[in-house]
């Protein structure tokens, strides 16, 4: 069995919610940086920027209208390895505390409920704030910062006094 059958075997075989979502994550992130990194190796375009404008949510409503999907792709692309690195490890630090109370239910409904109400709350500041006014239309989200913020919410609610050793302190 190579590589990429055992990787998939395991996203099937796992149920547990975090673990999933983690996969998925690090999967797009990956796809897109081989894509990329190919592009730029052989000099071609492979239109890895398109995909990605398809993929991240507008600031603008108008935008919005025209690809309404990105209200959750959005959630799975990330500006960086820093970005990808730090979100995965709130999601799965804080994502197991909820998933060993709640179970994955709740896990999958905290993230893509905070993911959408995040996204919405982006576009609704660029659209009601005038500061924003001049960049509304270039402007874009990506990221699973909201999904996991929320997850780090439902925690905080469900177990505010929940002790959390952190390395080194």
């Amino acid at each position: 069995m190579n590589l990429i059958d055992n990787i998939r075997n395991n996203y099937l075989q796992s149920t547990h919610a975090v673990t999933r979502i983690i996969t998925l994550n690090v999967g797009v992130f990956i796809l897109i940086s081989l894509l990329q990194l190919v592009a730029f190796l052989l000099q071609i375009n492979l239109g890895v920027d398109v995909i990605q404008s398809y993929l991240t949510l507008p600031a603008s409503f108008t935008a919005f209208m025209f690809k309404p999907w990105s209200i959750v792709t959005y959630m799975f692309l990330h500006n960086g390895l820093l970005h990808l690195v730090f979100n995965m490890l709130w999601l799965y630090w804080m994502g197991n505390i909820l998933h060993e109370y709640l179970g994955n239910k709740h896990v999958y409904t905290a993230y893509f409920l905070g993911g959408i109400a995040g996204g919405f709350i982006f576009m609704l500041a660029y659209n009601v704030f005038p500061v924003f006014e001049l960049v509304r239309n270039e402007a874009f989200a990506l990221g699973a910062s909201a999904g996991v913020l929320s997850i780090v919410v439902a925690v905080a609610t469900l177990l505010p006094n929940y002790q959390i050793q952190l390395m080194f302190i």
